[in-house]
């Protein structure tokens, strides 16, 4: 949490201050994804109903891609199109991790076929991201990661801040293809080791004769196509990603995967569908998984999972602990869940379903004993009146407020953020102009 203190006139006028920190202001930072921005919000201007359903929470545009060479004149000329799609914020809360799906590729590249690119990571100061000279700058930017790998979708920060766990959910120039999970030094912000994942077993040629282009593909199946990373402590370090590609959950030690062994990846846990949202406990024991999609078919699922992590690297067939239905009552309605975030005391997952529009609030205590374990499900609604395709997850106020950026794809500013309080379980406000298919978000303190 940054603090900052008031200095005195004298000797004893700074020890006082010293001792009387300013109470430190919460913040969500939103990726703006074809706007090729990251949108800081401030949390209590969000939740003043004066403000609601207007942009007026917004404090910071940040640019989070390069200018590229765009026009071929030698000159750069041309905004690049990274896709900032995932935002990892650092234990320390000083740091951003902004994943750019598409890296620095050209505008038109990207809006043609959005997958395929060679990825990159923005790494964001966020003492920087507030101050409102970097407004609409790259002046909040202290470095650019190659992610060495196409489609970068998926970071996570190891507990001791040394590495990055990053994912790519593709091949280069395809939807499908992606094999590999690279651990990134923070210090260099360079790729040190490449997990390579196994082969799903489709029932079919591993790998296809031609990889699939786009999804959904019957093809799809043998690459697990990783869009989300964990990670937690126990085991010494242990990463759970959710495979959109093979419908399951790999199991990887990190201690065999800093020391580039081949076998780091230790087991695979199946789930209902390909996800993409996965998050672990505050305590490291369990990890929750959105059950998204088939890549395969396109069919949405409706589901999260449960894993018990120890249980997990014990006996990876009983690794799966519970798993609830969510957004509906009725199992054969798709709710296309996309991210499932636990609360910050752990007891709550809140989960966001797609295409159902609305919020599903799971005791996990209650899921874990095989209870009914839908607490709340909360309809979200835009101030147009579009639909609100809920994606990412994040919290505020310790955890009193959860953030939850959605709105469909238009034109640049469309997208919103809405403030959920999870004691109410009601709206709080929604802040608009969030960039346009915003994804993921981070909640963290400043100034």
């Amino acid at each position: 949490m940054t603090r900052i203190f008031v200095a005195g006139t004298s000797v004893l006028a700074a020890l006082a201050a010293s001792q009387t920190p300013l109470a430190a202001k919460d913040y969500i930072l939103a990726t703006g994804r074809w706007d090729n921005t990251a949108i800081v919000i401030d949390v209590d201007k969000a939740i003043d109903p004066a403000n609601d359903g207007t942009p007026n929470a917004v404090i910071n545009r940040l640019r989070v891609t390069p200018d590229i060479d765009g026009k071929g004149t030698g000159k750069l000329d041309t905004v690049a199109s990274g896709q900032p799609i995932i935002i990892a914020i650092s234990p320390d809360q000083k740091r951003a991790y902004v994943v750019n799906h598409s890296g620095k590729s050209k505008p038109e590249d990207a809006a043609a076929f959005q997958h395929g690119h060679p990825g990159s990571v923005t790494v964001v100061d966020l003492v920087k991201a507030l101050d409102p000279a970097n407004n609409g700058t790259l002046g909040a930017v202290e470095a650019f990661i190659d992610s060495e790998g196409a489609g970068a979708t998926g970071f996570a920060v190891t507990p001791d801040q040394k590495y990055g766990i990053l994912a790519h959910a593709e091949g280069p120039g395809n939807e499908d293809g992606g094999r590999h999970i690279n651990i990134v030094d923070l210090a260099t912000n360079k790729v040190i080791h490449k997990v390579e994942q196994a082969y799903g077993k489709p029932g079919h040629d591993c790998p296809p004769a031609a990889i699939p282009h786009r999804a959904p593909d019957p093809a799809f199946g043998c690459f697990p196509d990783t869009n989300g990373v964990t990670v937690s402590p126990i085991g010494g370090g242990t990463v759970f990603t959710a495979n959109g590609g093979t419908d399951d959950v790999s199991v990887i030690s990190l201690p065999k995967a800093l020391k580039g062994d081949a076998d780091a990846e230790v087991a695979r846990i199946p789930v209902q569908a390909g996800g993409f949202g996965i998050t672990t406990s505050p305590d490291g024991k369990l990890v929750a998984i959105a059950s998204r999609e088939s890549a395969r078919d396109g069919k949405e699922a409706n589901t999260i999972s449960i894993i018990d992590v120890e249980q997990a690297l014990r006996e990876p067939g009983k690794g799966e602990a519970a798993r609830i239905l969510v957004g509906t009552s009725n199992p054969e309605v798709q709710t296309r869940p996309f991210v499932a975030a636990f609360t910050p005391d752990g007891k709550r997952i809140v989960v966001t379903n797609f295409r159902t529009n609305n919020l599903s609030i799971i005791d996990v205590a209650k899921a874990l004993s095989g209870q009914p374990a839908e607490l709340a499900r909360i309809a979200l609604e835009t101030p147009n009146g579009e639909p609100s395709r809920p994606r990412g997850v994040a919290f505020a106020k310790d955890g009193k407020y959860a953030a939850i950026s959605g709105a469909p794809k238009g034109k640049p500013g469309s997208s919103v953020v809405w403030l959920v309080d999870l004691d109410s379980y009601k709206v709080a406000g929604r802040v608009t102009q969030i960039g346009n298919e915003s994804y993921m978000l981070g909640g963290f303190s400043g100034k």
